[in-house]
């Protein structure tokens, strides 16, 4: 029997997605990065024109000062406004600026640009001033440069969304088809050619490969056994049931071995039981689910463990529905009820309760037993396990307190 592959736990995130946001963020960031640097290198290199166009001015003005004294021309009055300490004509605002050097000020909602330098003369300081607007004939450049710096972004974002979607196939296809390999890793299913393109998952491929085949071989091992112990558990079965059944016949038998034939006859029908148990829970496929009464079954294994009850002064206190109905094989419903009885029966003291209500079966009974001891007897506790999960039932054990529950609910379903 195999188990069905257990579903997807929720929550778990997506590898494709996460390389997708991995990606995208990484694009986006990369567009931030190149706008900011195309902002302070736009700024850099209007500085920098704007910086030399003064410098150049003002060494022009020089160069006539040094050669024409003060008939040399001012700088030129239609790009630049030149104001000189000495002459008494400085705005207020210019007044704070008294080393040389390049400075930008905000005045009003122009942006002024403007050049301090030492007069020619040697008095006092020289002021050139960009009129109005003039600093800005940049901006047509600026914005040709703005449109060049969209459509490289757009080009680059772009360039990373189609470098993305690749790479994310590149590596997702290869984990997509090893998914589909790890949910048909069933025994009957064939055998797969490794065939991934990378050496890390070739080798997931081929340890895959070698748990499949060492599971079906497992599973060809198990189906062989049961056909083969089956076969011949049920032949000398027969042989002992024929033979129970002609001591049976026999009416001078002494009491003791008539009782002895009774417990034989009585171990065959069990060993009969328990083979057909073995095969069906053995059976891959669906096993056919008769309607079965659960109220005489019950009647019927405590009637068969009545020599239990002989040995131990036990009060057993019934509660059955006779309407209870369950869809099940015989054999397993009675395997499953006859191993929980024969349980209850074996470690109770004083009393056993049994409480059947619809698919739901509850057996409690007060023990001194250890734990292990109980929850651990012989093999029984394994076969209604397997029983369970053949059918879709759910078993629950549980001491407290001194008191054994064990609680079947015989329903598929939680």
């Amino acid at each position: 029997m195999t188990n069905p592959t257990p579903p997807l736990a929720p929550g778990l995130p997506s590898l494709r997605r996460r390389l997708v946001l991995i990606l995208g963020s990484a694009g986006l960031l990369l567009l931030v990065l190149l706008s900011l640097l195309m902002v302070v290198a736009e700024n850099k290199m209007e500085e920098l024109s704007l910086r030399h166009w003064l410098e150049a001015e003002a060494t022009r003005y020089q160069d006539d000062w040094l050669r024409l004294g003060d008939a040399a021309p001012a700088p030129s009055p239609r790009q630049f406004s030149s104001y000189w300490t000495e002459a008494g004509r400085l705005p207020g605002w210019l007044k704070p600026y008294r080393t040389p050097g390049f400075f930008e000020h905000q005045l009003g909602r122009e942006d002024k640009h403007f050049l301090v330098r030492p007069h020619p003369s040697g008095q006092g300081l020289i002021y050139l001033v960009f009129n109005d607007d003039a600093d800005d004939y940049l901006d047509p450049y600026e914005d040709q440069l703005h449109l060049a710096t969209r459509l490289i972004g757009l080009t680059l974002l772009l360039g990373a969304l189609g470098f993305g979607v690749w790479l994310v196939r590149h590596i997702t296809r290869p984990l997509e088809q090893l998914r589909q390999r790890v949910a048909h890793l069933t025994p009957d299913q064939g055998d797969f050619v490794p065939d991934a393109p990378w050496q890390e998952l070739r080798e997931i491929e081929l340890a895959l490969l070698a748990g499949k085949q060492e599971v079906a071989a497992v599973f060809a091992r198990e189906q062989e056994f049961s056909r083969f112990a089956s076969h011949e558990l049920r032949t000398p079965n027969m042989v002992i049931q024929g033979s129970a059944a002609l001591l049976g016949k026999v009416s001078e038998l002494p009491a003791p071995a008539a009782r002895a034939a009774s417990r034989i006859r009585a171990a065959s029908d069990e060993m009969a039981l328990l083979t057909e148990t073995f095969l069906l829970l053995g059976r891959k496929d669906a096993v056919e689910r008769p309607p079965q009464r659960v109220a005489p079954l019950i009647q019927q294994e405590l009637a068969r463990l009545a020599p239990l009850l002989q040995r131990e002064n036990l009060d057993i206190r019934l509660a059955l529905d006779e309407q209870s109905e369950v869809r099940a094989p015989l054999s397993l419903l009675a395997i499953a009820l006859g191993n929980l009885l024969k349980n209850a029966l074996s470690y109770a003291e004083g009393h056993i309760e049994i409480v059947l209500q619809g698919q739901a079966l509850t057996i409690s009974n007060p023990t001194a037993a250890p734990p292990d001891q109980i929850l651990g007897y012989g093999c029984g506790l394994t076969i209604i396990e397997r029983i369970c999960a053949k059918l879709g039932w759910q078993i629950e054990t549980r001491l407290e307190q001194g008191v054994f529950r064990a609680s079947l609910r015989m329903g598929e379903g939680p």
